[in-house]
């Protein structure tokens, strides 16, 4: 599981685009979103530079990641 700071992550919207970015990607990805905090939690066997490619390449640069 990774947690992902993503300052831009500002509406249910922006996580929706995140969301179906990652599921294109691989449909197994689980995504939840804090909005409060603009954090996004990520459960995925896919590496946490493979996951902030694909939000990055979302239009949402990641801000720091951290695993657990």
């Amino acid at each position: 599981m990774y947690k992902f700071k993503i300052e831009s992550l500002n509406c249910m919207s922006c996580f929706h685009n995140i969301e179906d970015a990652l599921k294109e990607f691989d449909s197994t990805i689980e995504a939840k979103a804090d909005v409060r905090n603009q954090t996004l939690t990520v459960q995925s066997n896919q590496s946490a530079e493979q996951l902030t490619k694909l939000i990055e390449a979302a239009g949402y640069p990641v801000n720091g990641v951290t695993q657990g």
